[in-house]
Parts: structure tokens; sequence; C-alpha cells
């Protein structure tokens, strides 16, 4: 590099071309969470896995019933996490998109919902779940419930 910040060197290292994204119908949210984007416009040849070979295995380590339905319903909260925040990528660029908007607003009413219902069942993993959550309880709940190494991330 010279003293002007420009490279002097003859050969072309990289170069970017990042075009605009236009809406596309989205993926259900399980299946974008395995694809790694919510936009199957998105989801390139170049860079597309090969169909079923997901790195997101569906296998489940739960041990009881209530292990399965809390494993089932932590799933459910993953994908419609991952949704929101790809989504939230493309509004970063689309703030006024008609149909990005409405979906945004739908995910994350979903996502408080599922949050609830996992506090009302099991325990918060929030700060707004200690509050939509169980209302009984009396004192600071992240002491509920076990630990990521005991199985509470199932």
């Amino acid at each position: 590099m010279d003293d002007t910040n420009f490279c002097t060197c003859p050969e072309t290292l990289a170069m970017a071309s990042v075009p605009k994204q236009n809406w596309c119908e989205p993926y259900d949210y399980e299946t974008s969470l395995k694809e790694g984007t919510l936009f199957p416009c998105l989801n390139l040849p170049f860079y597309k896995a090969e169909e079923g070979d997901s790195n997101l295995k569906s296998t489940s380590i739960a041990s009881s019933p209530e292990e399965t339905q809390r494993e089932s319903l932590m799933s459910k909260l993953s994908a419609i996490s991952f949704a929101i925040n790809d989504l939230t990528l493309y509004l970063d660029t689309h703030p006024d998109c008609p149909k990005g908007l409405p979906l945004f607003k739908e995910l994350l009413q979903k996502r408080l919902e599922l949050l609830t219902e996992y506090a009302d069942r099991y325990y918060p993993l929030t700060q707004i779940s200690m509050i939509t959550g169980n209302k009984d309880c009396d004192c600071y709940g992240w002491g509920e419930g076990p630990a990521p190494w005991e199985g509470g991330l199932i």
C-alpha cells in the first residue's frame, strides 16, 4: 500500500458483489433453522448443502415424556428465535417491507407465547418470561430449573 491508501499490487485478490435481496416466501421455521436462512432465495446452490445433509440433527436425548415435551417446546422456541434474527437482518435493509414487518410482529408474538408457555410449565428462560410466565413466583427465578450441563437447555 502506498501513502494514498490504494493497493499497488497487480492482482485483484477479491471483489465483493452483494445484490439487493428481494422478498421471497420464507421457509417454515424448523427448515429455516436447518438451512441457516429464513429465505429460500438466499440459499444459493453454490453454498447449499445437499438435501438431507443438515448438521442440525433431530436426535432426542430426552429420557422421559416430560423431557420430550420440554425438548419439543425448546425446539419450537429455537426455530422461532432464529427466524426473528434472520428476519431482523432483512428488515435492517428493507424497513418498509409490507410482508416482512407483519411477519416480524407475528413471530415476536409467537415467541412471547412460547416463552410464557415454557415458563408456566418449567421455569423462566428470559427476564420477560419471569413476568409473563408463572405469576405466582415470589422470588427471582433464575435459580429455578436445571443448569445447561444438567440438561436444562435440551
